[in-house]
């Protein structure tokens, strides 16, 4: 079996276990960073849902796939908003090295193309992942601990943007390759979030 169509199939089984999971914890602990966190991996479930859904039903990689990006931008877009809701309180200064690492980012994932001509899309995640860097760097350097959660997320980061540069090396997605390595790794860092998170809200500690 073409190896694309497993590694989608368990990245929209893992996320759709772990949204279910996102909205116990909110019910549980009435807490919004679980239902942010829901709202991130459904949107990343969605998009791998519709592209692996294309693939099995017409056999071949759509040519143009933008609902599939949309929804992983979107998913990174919460991410964010994580950020904002749970840093909320925390002063986010001007500093040089998560500055320097978040326009890192944002030139790397604009000179790699990673999401093709499209320049909307393209830009919006740049912005996005660059942010998210920022503030995940800042928090990891300067914050107060516990920082479990900056340290995934911009493990999530790192990883889709070497996902995509690593998709100009590999044509063949039939077999298990680097490629495939570093989606699955990113697969398991977007859904340890829920633990970092739950390690780190106290269950009085309510948004």
């Amino acid at each position: 079996m073409n190896f694309e169509i497993i590694d989608n199939i368990f990245q929209v089984i893992v996320f759709s276990l772990i949204v279910v999971a996102d909205i116990v914890c909110w019910f549980l602990h009435k807490n919004r960073l679980y239902i942010i966190l829901a709202l991130a991996h459904s949107c990343f479930m969605m998009g791998t849902l519709y592209f692996v859904l294309y693939l099995v039903i017409r056999g071949k990689v759509p040519q143009f796939f933008y609902v599939s990006e949309i929804s992983w931008i979107a998913s990174y877009l919460f991410l964010h908003s994580y950020q904002i809701v749970g840093y909320k309180g925390q002063r986010i200064k001007i500093s040089v090295i998560p500055l320097i690492c978040g326009i890192g980012v944002a030139i790397i994932s604009i000179w790699s193309g990673i999401f093709g001509p499209a320049i909307l899309s393209t830009g919006v995640f740049t912005l996005a992942a660059g942010a998210i860097v920022y503030i995940s760097v800042f928090q990891i350097l300067y914050g107060d601990a516990p920082y479990k959660s900056s340290i995934c997320i911009l493990l999530c980061i790192i990883l889709q943007v070497s996902l995509y540069i690593s998709s100009s090396f590999f044509h063949d997605y039939t077999r298990f390759n680097l490629y495939f390595c570093i989606d699955i790794v990113l697969t398991i860092s977007m859904a340890m979030l829920l633990p970092c998170t739950f390690m780190e809200v106290g269950k009085d500690d309510v948004h």
